[in-house]
């Protein structure tokens, strides 16, 4: 009995990693960073893991999780870690179907999976937030200064910057280059009180300035990735007089768009299915021509910023987006899933039956 149980977990994860194929291919990929656990050099560094990971770390210890990222990075508590066996994915979602079902008519719809899993990822985002504000506040005075954030990165920083970390003021010059500079810019930048430090809201908003409201803050990313994009294209390095001169102009022309962003544009773009090259380079050319509003073959910031959402996607986004690959795994042709119909194919729900073993409602 035992091995045929066995037998049967292997084969519902063998499942599970064929349709996680064929839900996030490479067309389509969903993906969100996470913040590593410092290692063991004292270091914060971010990660990109994609939406399945998340959801599936949920249930088996061992996916997707290395030597430097454990439950907490996901946003989980250490025991809401559960094996994947088919016996708890058929309780959790019979427990979760009628929570999820909001009008209780007996079927989910698409907009109540896609409210369901949006709530789902904001949780995540913000115990993320508050586990690492809660970390770095080593005071314990309510908010997260630029020299208790960064302190474990000024090792090789500049005096100047030192001093503007300390003073938690914008450097000036900003090296777009240095790491600790753009930082601490950001946090200046998301500390909307002014009082030098952020609280747990700012902090939120500085690490997940997709899902607030300032527009400085989200201009500072982008040209932040501008500058990084540029940096990549000379092997993550901007070294040479020339090469720096053009990665401060922080712009892209088309053929650094085409390399470097227009892929993730590409994704949330519709696809004929003329996928040659040609038609690819057609697609770049539209979108880059819509964005470059001034028309002198350049894209700044501020010309990206309608376009933010695509470059760094809301959870909301994010949750639309897995909602239509699940209706679509559970062959649900009219949008409105019966429990039979998730049942059918427990895999594709990995995200949606976390339950929270503290509280005893679903997140």
């Amino acid at each position: 009995m035992g091995r045929q149980c066995s037998a049967l977990v292997l084969l519902v994860l063998l499942v599970a990693q064929q349709a996680a194929a064929r839900m996030f291919d490479h067309t389509k990929p969903v993906k969100r960073e996470v913040a590593r656990r410092r290692n063991q050099q004292g270091r914060w560094t971010p990660k990109e893991v994609d939406s399945e990971q998340v959801g599936r770390a949920a249930f088996d210890p061992h996916y997707g999780l290395d030597d430097d990222l454990d439950p907490e990075d996901f946003g989980l508590r250490r025991n809401e870690v559960h094996d994947a066996t088919p016996s708890v994915i058929e309780q959790r979602l019979r427990q979760l179907f009628p929570e999820i079902d909001a009008n209780h008519d007996g079927v989910v719809s698409a907009e109540e999976l896609q409210r369901h899993l949006y709530r789902n990822g904001m949780t995540m985002s913000h115990r993320r937030a508050d586990m690492e504000f809660a970390d770095v506040d080593s005071d314990h005075d309510g908010k997260v200064t630029a020299a208790e954030y960064l302190s474990a990165q000024l090792g090789g920083a500049p005096a100047a910057t030192q001093e503007a970390v300390k003073a938690f003021r914008m450097p000036d010059p900003l090296d777009w280059g240095d790491y600790v500079a753009v930082s601490l810019a950001a946090m200046v930048l998301a500390d909307q009180d002014g009082d030098g430090g952020l609280n747990q809201k700012e902090f939120f908003d500085y690490l997940n300035p997709e899902e607030g409201s300032n527009v400085a803050l989200k201009l500072h990313r982008l040209k932040q990735d501008i500058y990084d994009h540029v940096a990549s294209m000379h092997g993550g390095f901007v070294e040479d007089a020339s090469q720096q001169d053009e990665a401060r102009k922080l712009r892209l022309s088309f053929e650094q768009f085409q390399q470097s962003l227009w892929p993730q544009f590409s994704v949330w773009e519709p696809h004929n299915e003329d996928r040659s090259e040609a038609a690819e380079t057609e697609s770049a050319r539209r979108k880059f021509v819509l964005l470059d509003v001034d028309s002198d073959n350049y894209l700044t910031a501020e010309e990206l910023l309608p376009a933010f959402a695509d470059i760094h996607p809301t959870e909301s986004r994010y949750a639309r987006m897995q909602a239509e690959h699940m209706m679509d795994m559970a062959d649900c042709k009219d949008d409105r899933l019966t429990l039979e119909q998730m049942l059918a194919v427990p895999h594709a729900f990995y995200t949606v039956v976390h339950h929270d073993n503290h509280d005893n409602t679903e997140l």
